[in-house]
Formats: structure tokens, sequence, C-alpha cells
């Protein structure tokens, strides 16, 4: 493990997946890497079933989206020569914009729900990557995470299947 520290190097590039993020990766003397993603979820138009205030469901359709950042430290693993798989945990923040969380939301009682703008996940990461001859590295990843500060009162939205491909430069 050590070897495989000592042969990654400093990366930037993107991670393309659910979000488009810029991606920092910074290797650590103890077979460790940080990894630091910017992110934007661009908007989204989704239907959904809202609730008036007296209890009625009625059909909406309504657009948001998110900025993130995320921290992730990984333990790098040899394969082959070149090629790694790393597995690590991750935390972030999260901050979500649009039409959904602007409007006021009830629940099936008429009750006023609350959606929180910020959202706070924790997760992991788990991926492949491969480092060519040329500084560039190829990466797949599955970063499955949970938000300890829900969304709205009660609810833990989670993002388990945020998969993505990174393409990064090394220098």
């Amino acid at each position: 493990m050590a070897g495989a520290a000592q042969a990654q190097s400093r990366s930037f590039g993107t991670r393309l997946g659910y979000n488009f993020e810029l991606s920092l990766q910074y290797p650590l003397a103890n077979s460790g890497m940080l990894e630091f993603d910017a992110g934007i979820t661009p908007f989204i138009t989704q239907k959904g079933v809202m609730y008036n205030e007296d209890g009625s469901a009625v059909d909406h359709y309504y657009t948001y989206g998110r900025v993130q950042a995320i921290l992730v430290y990984d333990w790098i693993m040899d394969i082959l020569p070149s090629f790694y798989w790393y597995v690590g945990p991750a935390v972030g923040v999260s901050w979500g914009y649009g039409e959904f969380f602007d409007n006021p939301h009830y629940d099936k009682n008429g009750k006023l729900v609350t959606y929180r703008k910020l959202s706070l996940p924790l997760g992991a990461q788990i991926g492949l990557e491969y480092e060519f001859k040329a500084p560039i590295n190829l990466s797949v990843d599955w970063r499955p995470m949970i938000n300890i500060f829900g969304l709205s009162q009660g609810d833990y939205t989670s993002y388990l299947y945020s998969f993505s491909l990174g393409v990064r430069y090394r220098f």
C-alpha cells in the first residue's frame, strides 16, 4: 500500500455523474489520498405530488438544484502497476436552490413542512483508478451519501446511486 501512495501524484479534473464536480486529489505519505470535490447539480425539473394547506393533493412540476463540497479520505491499494482501488469515508456540505426550496410545503394533514436548503451528507467512496503513461488518470467510483441534517424535518434524504467517471490531469 505504501508503494501505491508514493506512485500517486496530485491530480485535478472532473467527476461526471449525477453531479458535475471539479476534483482535486492530494496523496498522503501513509498510503492514503485526500480528495476534494466541488460540484453542482444543475436545475432538475421533476413531477411530484404537493399538498395544499387543506391537505388536498395536487400534481406539481418543480425545479431544484444543488451545489456541494465533498471531502473524501481514501486508502489506496495496488491491483497492478498503475491500477489501484480505493475506499474511504466522505463528508460534505450541500446547498439546495430553486422553486422547490422557495415555496411553502404542507403534509397530508395540512401542516407546514420546512425544507432546509442546507444539508450535511456523510458516506463513503469506493472506486478504481488507472494512471496512463501520459499525465492523465481515469477513475470510476461509487459514493453513497446520507444527509445527517435532513432535507426536511425528519427526512434523511440519501444519494445512494451516485456513480461517477473521473478524468484528471496529474501534476
